[in-house]
């Protein structure tokens, strides 16, 4: 998987739980958990690190967002969505 496919992924597993994809103002995809929302370069970011076995997701996502605590959860679901396709 390269990073393009796992953008796609993580967007596809986020849009089947429930989340709400949108498109910003810079045309990128993004995920809106509610408050936050992550976007598809942060989700370049957050690639491959965040598939690692016993990734720290909340300290993966504070660096590369900073200040999008309720993202945490969420993005645990999805990974854990993907890792199991």
């Amino acid at each position: 998987m390269d990073s393009k496919s796992f953008v796609e992924r993580v967007t596809r597993a986020a849009r089947n739980l429930g989340y709400k994809i949108e498109v910003n103002r810079e045309g990128l995809d993004r995920i809106d958990f509610g408050n936050k929302k992550l976007h598809e370069a942060h989700l370049r970011k957050l690639y491959p690190e965040i598939l690692e076995p016993n990734a720290d997701i909340p300290a993966l996502i504070e660096k590369v967002a900073p200040g999008r605590p309720c993202t945490h959860r969420p993005m645990k679901e999805i990974i854990s969505a993907i890792q199991s396709e």
